[in-house]
Order: structure tokens, then sequence, then C-alpha cells
């Protein structure tokens, strides 16, 4: 006797892939019907979330409306709108929906009015003690910072340099920090609560599509970064924006400073990537910047001349990009700097104010 589901259920293994299979499915068999929200359900619905854009009003009300229908056939009916569109809001108001101006999109916090990210670092650090901290609480708040694109990479990764350093000490899950570590580690996080105050846009400025793509490597002792902003023009104005950055530590066996360098460009070469990807841009009208001319030499030359470890990545970093997309900044103005050597929670609030 062989028996089978009539109904996808929750709770089993294989439930979040019955899912998206199922989701994926439904919509290729209405693309037809729906030719504006299916092939969108494939990009933008993470498990049973969906998260789509529109560059104005006119977009996003076809967007809503057949999505919604398209839902309604296998009776999987969406709720909690969100949106900074004014039309739809007043659509939502008229079909008595609640609407909050403070949301979240995947876990990243919204504000609608606005249209500004931001962090609530409170709940990770309210339960911490006040006394001397353990490797296993540092663990558990270094953990807890959710930041996704990375927009608060420069004070996120002084918890990570941290914890590092407790594993190259040697010291136990339970064991009190040193007083040097101990004062570093409350020095981070009693500052970490001034991120509330730090909004960041969520508009890029790329509607007219005058924009441009700069991806900035930069690397220190301790780790190599990149960063990748958004350089727009909106009449005789010029805005420059953060879009998404990747911090990584540097290995605890020693290596050189060019070869953390070469990792910097090979960390923004796979960031732009996955941004062209997900945002369909030509990768080939990007620009990288690096400070370091020994990278800049191994990227503009044959890497067959070098040995492995440079070859095998410049070699990818040629794969995705042209070497004539590549250029020089000099150190000091490397906005990436930050990112590579940390930045306590006032330090960064004070940059950027400033």
């Amino acid at each position: 006797m062989t028996y089978r589901f009539t109904r996808l259920t929750f709770g089993l293994t294989c439930s979040q892939f019955l899912l998206s299979a199922t989701l994926r499915e439904h919509a290729d068999r209405h693309k037809v019907t729906f030719p504006t929200a299916a092939p969108l359900v494939d990009s933008n619905m993470f498990m049973d979330d969906f998260a789509g854009r529109a560059e104005n009003d006119t977009g996003a009300f076809p967007i809503y409306l057949e999505l919604t229908a398209l839902m309604k056939f296998i009776k999987f009916p969406l709720a909690k709108w969100a949106s900074n569109s004014e039309q739809l809001k007043a659509i939502w108001r008229a079909e008595g929906q609640e609407i909050e101006a403070q949301t979240q999109v995947l876990d990243v916090n919204w504000n609608t009015e606005t249209d500004c990210f931001s962090i609530e670092p409170k709940a990770n650090t309210k339960e911490l003690p006040e006394g001397p901290t353990t490797k296993r609480q540092l663990l558990q708040t270094t953990a807890s910072f959710y930041d996704p694109l990375g927009l608060y990479s420069p004070v996120s990764i002084v918890g990570k340099l941290l914890f590092q350093d407790t594993w190259c000490r040697g010291i136990d899950w339970n064991e009190l920090l040193p007083s040097d570590l101990g004062t570093r580690w409350h020095a981070w996080v009693s500052t970490l609560t001034l991120l509330s105050q730090l909004h960041i846009p969520r508009w890029l400025a790329t509607s007219n599509g005058n924009f441009q793509v700069h991806v900035f490597g930069d690397a220190s002792e301790r780790a190599y970064v990149a960063a990748l902003y958004i350089r727009s023009i909106e009449g005789d104005k010029t805005l420059t924006r953060l879009a998404c950055s990747k911090n990584r530590l540097a290995p605890v066996k020693r290596t050189t400073l060019p070869r953390l360098e070469l990792l910097a460009a090979l960390v923004g070469t796979r960031l732009l990537h996955y941004f062209c990807t997900a945002t369909g841009y030509d990768i080939n009208q990007a620009i990288l910047w690096s400070d370091a001319t020994v990278v800049l030499g191994w990227i503009w030359s044959d890497p067959n001349r070098w040995k492995t470890f440079v070859c095998n990545r410049v070699t990818e970093i040629q794969t995705f990009t042209n070497p004539t997309q590549w250029r020089h900044c000099p150190g000091p103005e490397n906005p990436a700097d930050y990112l590579s050597r940390g930045l306590l929670g006032d330090q960064i609030l004070f940059l950027i104010v400033w």
C-alpha cells in the first residue's frame, strides 16, 4: 500500500523545498495570464515572503493586483503588505488593512514613511552583564548582529576581530575575557545602541538609468573587505550611496599584505557579480578600485605569469571583469579603509554626520 499527501504540510524536512517548487510551478503555468507577477515569483519570493520593486506607482499597482490574483488560485492569500507607495496605501486603508510605518523586509528594518533602513541592536545587548564577559557571550552578541547587506560592516567587523583574538589566545568558552580584550569589548558594545540613530536611504537613485557602479577593495593586517557604491546624477546633484559590502577576517596564519589586497579584489569581484546577477546591471559597465599597485599589476597581466595562489585568484577576477575596469585609488581616499580597520558605533555615526 502506498500513501501520499494530498496537501502540502509544514514541519517536514522537505516542506521548504515543496513550498518553493509549488510556487514556481504555479507561476510557470500562469505566466501568460499574469505576465507581470509570474516572473517575479521565481526571483523575488523567499519562502512565504515576497519582496518586489517598481519605479513608480504605475508599475507597483499591476504587481499587487496580479500577484494577489495569482496566489488566490492555490489558496495562498498574501497579507501584511508594506510599501512606500501612497497609492497602494490608500487601497489597503480602504480594504481595512492595518498599515505600519515601521516594518521589516527579510528581517531588515524598513521605515516606509522615510524610506530608510535601520538597525536595532538593543535586543542583542540588553541581556548582557555589565561586568566581565565570557567568550560565549561575545560570540552570542557578534552572531546576532544581523546585517545581510553589510551596511554596518565597519562596526560588525570589530566584534569579529575580538572573537578571533579569543581563539588565538586559547580562551575557553566560559572563561572571562582578559582585561585588554574586556576593555575593547565594552567599548564596542556600549556604542552599539547608537546605531539606531543611523538611517540609511533605501532608494539608490537609479530610476533614470544615469548611474555608475563603483567597487572599492581594501585590506589591513586583520581583514580584507569590499564595498559597492552607486553614483547617480539627479538634475544638478550627484548622489553616492552604499549599496552593499562584504568583510572577511585575515587568516590566522600570517599572510602578506599584497595577498590580502588581492583577496579584497576577489571579494569585490564576487560582490559585483552577485549585484549584477540580482539587478541585471551590465557587469562590464562597473568600475573597480584598489589602492594596491601590486594587485593592479597582477590583474593587468597574464595570470599564468604568477604562482598558484595569485594565478588562481587573478583568473577568477578576469573571468568576471575586464582588466581595463580596474583603476588605482589613493589609500587615504579609499572609503573601504574604514571597513578593513573597523569603527565603533559613535565613530561611524560621527563620520556620517560630518
